[in-house]
């Protein structure tokens, strides 16, 4: 193979590692991420993925409570669905508390609208 074509081919495999792996830490990014930097990312992922778990569920949830690998725990809130500024329906509100060994009984707590895009992903409402 000549050389050229082997640089093109090992760009294209490293755009394409990088594309997956960012999306792959993007899809396990908690949407309370302030609220949650301080988690080791075990934690972080129990965190994300029960976020994912409560907003999926078609109905309002008042205690959704989560445990991680290392110790940290949450509970989540969620609203029923109700339109956008634009009148598409696919908003909640998101109350989500965080508890964990290192946060000195503050116990970090998100709170906001979440909506889904067109992809199905949930992300904060912009204002």
């Amino acid at each position: 193979m000549p050389s050229r074509m082997k640089q093109s081919a090992v760009f294209s495999l490293a755009i394409l590692a990088t594309a997956i792996f960012s999306s792959f830490a993007q899809a396990h990014e908690p949407l309370a991420s302030r609220e949650t930097s301080i988690l080791t990312p075990r934690d972080r992922l129990a965190a994300a993925q029960a976020e994912i778990k409560a907003l999926d569920r078609d109905e309002v949830i008042n205690d959704f409570q989560w445990k991680g690998a290392d110790g940290a725990e949450g509970l989540i809130v969620v609203s029923g669905y109700f339109p956008t500024v634009y009148g598409m329906g696919n908003c909640r509100r998101l109350i989500h508390i965080i508890k964990h060994k290192d946060d000195g009984g503050v116990n970090p707590t998100f709170s906001g609208v979440v909506c889904r895009d067109w992809e199905g992903k949930w992300s904060p409402e912009k204002r």
